[in-house]
């Protein structure tokens, strides 16, 4: 963002005043008063707002009365150019904003110029004499901190805030301090602590009464939360056997075969077609009747009544001739296959001793049951290897034992010897001698006294010299043998030792696998398929033998069927007992005496049609036409109602009735018995159920009802030593401290963690930003200095100035004046690294009291070079600072009263 212009409408001692920017170095010259520092506080206000009133605070606004405010112009990257207008009389001093022919809010502008705040605007893109005295007051230790978070933050916000957060956190607790509230406390809690152990002490068996007391409550909470459950459960167990009945009638009517939906229309008109295909059968039984009355076969008239009074039965039930004949084959097929799966399946269950009522499973894949054979072979070979090796090991061990015991038996002496201790003694003769020379030597002249000096020293070598003296053992060399022998001895049991130890584990690992696979053998009923090798070879007869079986309950299913239909087809037929000879006959002869006998009937009916009279034939004719159309006009509704005959409408009509009454009914008990029967629950249980849940609720009520007892008891126990309540106050204290201690804690901690944090990221962007901000500092200061010092560095976390004689100095050494240019320089440097970003133009107030000619000079060329990359605007009222800016030939624009 670049400032092109500002317009003071009313504004301290600014009225109607318009000034433009240019993009990159100027300076605005005015003496003292001439309304510089109106000028930024100008700036400041139109893009965050009007400064509040307070006591200490310059107030702005005219005296005149005129308008509060201003318009401001500025250049940006994304909205091109932009006005911001902003009057305290106007939208409760909020701003407007022009661009592009739209008109924008305060909220806008924060969006423009994000990130850029005031606090960013004051401490960052400011440069005023304020913050050089705010530096200057600093000591060493803090201006080096200072000017580091200078150089990688902008501003000191990240170092002021890191030392608040670490001050309060001190006010709160120090580590050895004992003033703060924290340590206080914990303090208090420490003596506190003391004061409850020592008082347990005193009422230890209260506080065993106590802990007792609490295991009885949770005890009997527990158990009335199980009696709770177990009398839920009860309930629900009461009334499903209560409800019982009514949930056999409903599985009934589910398991019951469903009819096919008949609307009442379709009702009506199917009885209506019943009754017309009655009438018409009637209506031609009595012509046919009528014809054999005057028919000369007088012998068959009883047949052939009989015949026209059946023949629409007889009719229908020939009619399904070809499907009964389906049917017997299909039956005599189904019982030849289960014949032949029964005598397959026979040598399968004697080999593996198998039956049909719980047939065998194997729930292993075939790549599992190969990986358990494997486990086996390699354990097999595992336990032959190590028995092999346990045998070699035993017959080592015992030629061992041998060849030691005839080691030993050869060098008996050795060991005879071996259990002699010899007693050192002191010689006592030679000590006499040597005390009673020693004694005369203290009477004899110096020359001689020196030798029996050294006499007495060697009778006393030769006294105590059996102590020292280690005769030489002869059988050295057969002791080392025998200790080899009997290390080598001792590893190989060792090993010995381990053997037998993996043995018994293999064992055990055996046994393990013969438990589980006996285990599985129980649970897939698997009967003498008992080893993991017959899983593999015989997986076959597994899979044949369930096939088998599966196929021949399917094909017992289908036959029970069958036999059914059979039985409802040999029932049709007992109407015609008493008639025809069909008594104790299979369904096939009875369907061909049956055919027989219809035969015979229609030939009689031929004859005595042919000898009726013309008017009885046209008459039978016509009656027979309309049956068919009847039967035509019926035959889409019987196909779609699945019957064979009219004959049968009555009974499905009949039978949808049922089902419609039985569909209400289910609904019913649907309601009735919501949520009552899971899914998983079998009724035939329920009584045992409901008998083993009484039991249990009973025996658990007498043990809460005993622990009550035991509750009582030690209640009264407690009463009677609870001789005061200092415990229960010490405990109370001890939890209200507990609780404020917490709080501090929590208190201190985020503290704490908020500057630890703030440490932290200063030190991440010392480590990404701080190489390249000491280069860039030091071109700056090297300009400023005109190249009287080469460099700035970071010395073991210090910052140190080179000079160019190589000559090296720490900050409080330097002049306040070159002091004020490491300061400029860092600053610079920390700006020239965010002007891919430039959120604000560059404003210096006089901020070079410390400066000479000459560093004045190098200060405006600083700000000639800067400002290539971003806008400078300073305010001065240095007459020299003009003439250098002029020298340089940068721009000057000159306040009123300069």
């Amino acid at each position: 963002m670049k400032l092109i212009a500002i317009e003071l409408v009313g504004f301290g001692k600014w009225q109607q005043h318009k000034i433009e920017f240019l993009p990159k170095n100027q300076l605005l010259f005015g003496a003292n008063e001439a309304g510089k520092s109106t000028i930024y506080q100008f700036i400041q206000a139109m893009l965050f707002g009007f400064p509040a009133k307070g006591k200490r605070k310059k107030d702005y606004q005219p005296k005149n009365g005129a308008a509060y405010g201003g318009r401001l112009w500025f250049a940006h990257p994304v909205y091109g150019e932009v006005q911001v207008e902003r009057f305290k009389g106007q939208n409760k001093g909020r701003a407007k904003v022009y661009f592009n022919d739209q008109i924008g809010d305060e909220a806008l502008l924060e969006k423009m110029i994000h990130p850029l705040t005031k606090e960013l605007f004051q401490s960052v893109f400011t440069f005023q004499q304020e913050q050089l005295s705010q530096l200057e007051k600093l000591n060493e230790e803090e201006l080096q901190t200072s000017l580091l978070s200078l150089g990688l933050s902008g501003s000191q916000q990240l170092l002021l805030s890191r030392e608040d957060y670490f001050k309060s956190a001190q006010t709160i607790y120090k580590g050895k301090g004992s003033q703060p509230p924290l340590n206080q406390k914990l303090n208090a809690y420490q003596s506190l602590q003391q004061r409850i152990n020592e008082k347990e002490q005193q009422e230890r068996p209260f506080q065993q009464l106590v802990v007792e007391l609490a295991d009885t409550e949770s005890l009997i909470a527990e158990k009335r939360q199980t009696a709770q459950e177990i009398k839920n459960q009860l309930a629900l167990v009461e009334k499903q056997v209560m409800n019982l009945p009514l949930y056999e009638e409903l599985q009934s009517i589910e398991q019951s075969k469903t009819t096919a939906v008949i609307q009442p229309e379709e009702q009506e008109t199917l009885l209506s077609i019943y009754q017309q295909h009655r009438f018409l059968s009637e209506e031609l039984t009595r012509l046919n009747q009528s014809i054999a009355a005057q028919s000369e076969t007088e012998d068959q008239t009883d047949d052939y009544q009989f015949y026209l009074k059946e023949e629409e039965h007889i009719q229908q039930l020939l009619n399904q001739r070809y499907d009964i004949d389906k049917l017997l084959s299909e039956i005599s097929w189904m019982t030849q296959s289960l014949e032949q799966n029964q005598q397959e399946m026979f040598p399968l269950e004697k080999k593996w001793g198998w039956n049909s009522e719980t047939p065998p499973q194997l729930s292993f894949e075939e790549q599992a049951v190969n990986e358990m054979r494997d486990e086996i072979v390699s354990r097999t070979v595992k336990l032959q290897t190590t028995q092999t090796d346990l045998q070699l090991l035993e017959e080592e061990i015992a030629t061992r034992e041998e060849n030691l015991s005839t080691f030993e038996t050869i060098n008996k002496e050795m060991f005879r010897k071996n259990h002699r201790q010899t007693k050192k003694t002191v010689n006592l003769v030679f000590c006499g001698f040597a005390g009673i020379i020693l004694l005369l030597s203290f009477f004899l002249p110096v020359p001689i006294r020196y030798g029996t000096f050294v006499l007495s020293a060697g009778f006393l070598v030769a006294a105590l010299l059996p102590l020292f003296y280690q005769p030489k053992d002869t059988y050295e060399n057969e002791k080392r043998q025998w200790q080899e022998k009997l290390s080598q001895l001792d590893y190989l049991n060792d090993q010995l030792l381990k053997i037998k130890a993996e043995i018994k584990k293999i064992h055990e690992e055996e046994n393990e696998m013969a438990r589980f696979i006996a285990q599985k053998v129980k649970e897939n009923h698997l009967g003498r398929m008992d080893q993991v090798e017959f899983w593999l070879t015989h997986r076959s007869d597994i899979t044949r033998y369930l096939i088998l079986l599966n196929t021949n309950q399917e094909l017992e299913h289908q036959l029970k069927e069958d036999q059914k239909r059979v039985t409802k087809l040999a029932e049709q037929t007992e109407r015609y007992t008493a008639r025809l000879p069909i008594a104790g006959t299979t369904l096939a002869q009875r369907i061909r005496v049956i055919s027989s006998f219809a035969d015979k009937m229609e030939k009689v009916r031929f004859a005595q049609e042919y000898q009726a009279d013309a008017y009885s034939r046209q008459t039978i004719r016509e009656v027979k036409e309309k049956q068919q159309q009847v039967i035509d006009q019926a035959r889409p509704l019987l196909q779609r109602f699945q019957m064979n005959s009219i004959n049968e409408i009555p009974d499905k009509v009949q039978s949808y009735q049922e089902g419609k009454a039985k569909h209400k009914r289910k609904q019913e008990l649907q309601t009735m018995l919501v949520g009552l029967y899971p899914e998983s629950s079998d009724p035939k249980q329920l009584p045992s159920k409901q008998k083993e849940l009484s039991q249990a609720l009973n025996e658990i009520e007498e043990s809460i009802q005993q622990l009550q007892e035991k509750e009582q008891k030690i209640l009264y126990q407690r009463q009677q030593m609870l001789s005061d309540g200092t415990l229960d106050e010490l405990y109370q204290e001890q939890a209200e401290l507990k609780t404020e201690i917490e709080e501090l804690a929590l208190e201190w901690s985020a503290h704490q963690l908020a500057g630890q944090l703030l440490m932290d990221l200063l030190t991440e962007l010392s480590e990404k930003q701080l190489p390249n901000l000491l280069k860039k500092a030091t071109d700056y200061f090297k300009l400023l200095t005109q190249n009287t010092y080469r460099g700035i560095q970071l010395h073991e976390d210090q910052l140190i100035v080179i000079r160019e004689d190589q000559q090296r100095f720490m900050l409080h050494e330097l002049s306040t004046g070159t002091r004020d240019q490491v300061i400029m320089a860092v600053r610079f440097a920390f700006l020239y690294l965010q002007e891919q970003r430039s959120l604000c133009p560059i404003i210096i107030d006089d901020g070079w009291l410390h400066y000479d000619s000459q560093r004045k000079e190098q200060l405006a060329q600083l700000f000639a070079v800067f400002s290539e990359h971003q806008q400078v605007i300073c305010f001065s009222s240095d007459q020299e600072m003009v003439s250098y800016y002029k020298e340089l030939k940068q721009p000057i624009i000159e306040l009123e009263g300069a």
